[in-house]
């Protein structure tokens, strides 16, 4: 199925984004009153890889919120339910099916169909110095070759991951024996500092906590409050590492199906939308930590010392993973990584 959807698509990031230039133009002109379609409002299901309540919810809104006024009403992006439709894991491989037509996706999901898809949370740069040095272009192509679907933005970034323990993590010995919630981006870090790795689904986090089967988790550093880890974990470890660049998923055919002047218009919302959920990401995190101390959370930060052999720890076991599944495409996206800072 996925080699049909590719064969039929032939549509790569680049071509996409050909069309960038006269977006702002075709919104422009939806802006009028007068409809571009006859026809009616074109409509995209949309789903979440998590509970919309949830902060992984909130980027739809801003989607929607930007295609509505980008398009006049002409567009419309419904939403169709989170991980209490399709599981997480398995909504990259509903997108590319056709079952959907958009998604909001942690890069890690898809990890086992497109194995250098982790690296997305590699380094420290922002989505624009991604694209300006050609590795946003790169992976989403990747993503399209070996997963079937288009990336469409990165709608939430900015901030890093953490590690929520139930102990004081004051060293990094801490997690020798220790079992640790974990997804394919946490794992080689793990096992390296004398983990278990443990996978669970996000809602199923909380109760292998409360009944002792993982001694904590690793999560992005935005999020942690909703699902109230708090009250089972009350150390966070400093530094942060990686950097939190979620995706927004799209099936080809669905872009395709779409009249060319709206092609263009939900290419500029995507863009848009990622500005905006950027900054709200980071104005969450702060309010967040301020929440959490007041709950009881201790944030420890390791030594100087400690903290740069640890964030160096993190990236070496990211790339040397990558390398391992998929040497071909590491040595593509590293240079460009590096080269965005």
């Amino acid at each position: 199925m996925k080699k049909d959807i590719k064969k039929a698509s032939g549509i790569s990031r680049r071509t996409m984004l050909t069309a960038t230039g006269a977006a702002a133009a075709s919104a422009a002109f939806l802006g009028g009153k007068a409809p571009l379609y006859a026809a009616g409002k074109h409509k995209l299901r949309y789903i979440a890889f998590i509970n919309r309540k949830t902060v992984w919810g909130k980027p739809y809104d801003f989607l929607a919120a930007e295609v509505d006024r980008l398009s006049n009403g002409e567009l419309e992006i419904e939403y169709a339910g989170g991980s209490d439709v399709v599981g997480g894991f398995d909504a990259p491989e509903a997108i590319a099916n056709g079952v959907f037509d958009m998604s909001h996706s942690a890069n890690a999901y898809f990890a086992g169909a497109v194995p250098a898809s982790i690296s997305l949370a590699s380094g420290n740069a922002s989505v624009d110095q991604l694209r300006e040095s050609g590795a946003l272009d790169a992976y989403s192509d990747m993503v399209m070759k070996q997963r079937g679907v288009m990336m469409m933005g990165v709608p939430l970034s900015g901030v890093g991951y953490v590690f929520q323990v139930r102990g004081r993590p004051g060293e990094m010995s801490y997690f020798k024996g220790k079992k640790i919630r974990s997804i394919p981006l946490y794992d080689p870090i793990l096992s390296a500092l004398g983990a278990t790795p443990v996978t669970t689904s996000p809602a199923e986090a909380y109760t292998a906590m409360e009944r002792g089967v993982v001694d904590g988790l690793g999560w992005p550093d935005i999020g942690l409050l909703d699902f109230k880890f708090y009250e089972q974990a009350k150390f966070i470890m400093l530094p942060t590492f990686y950097q939190l660049r979620t995706a927004t998923l799209m099936n080809p055919n669905a872009f395709k199906g779409l009249p060319p002047e709206l092609q263009k218009v939900l290419i500029e919302a995507n863009r848009s939308a990622d500005a905006i959920g950027a900054k709200w990401a980071q104005e969450k995190r702060d309010a967040e930590h301020a929440e959490m101390v007041k709950a009881g959370v201790e944030f420890v930060s390791l030594s100087d010392a400690e903290a740069k052999q640890f964030t160096s720890l993190t990236e070496e076991k990211l790339w040397a993973n990558i390398t391992k599944a998929a040497p071909e495409d590491s040595a593509v996206l590293k240079p460009l990584f590096d080269k965005a800072g």
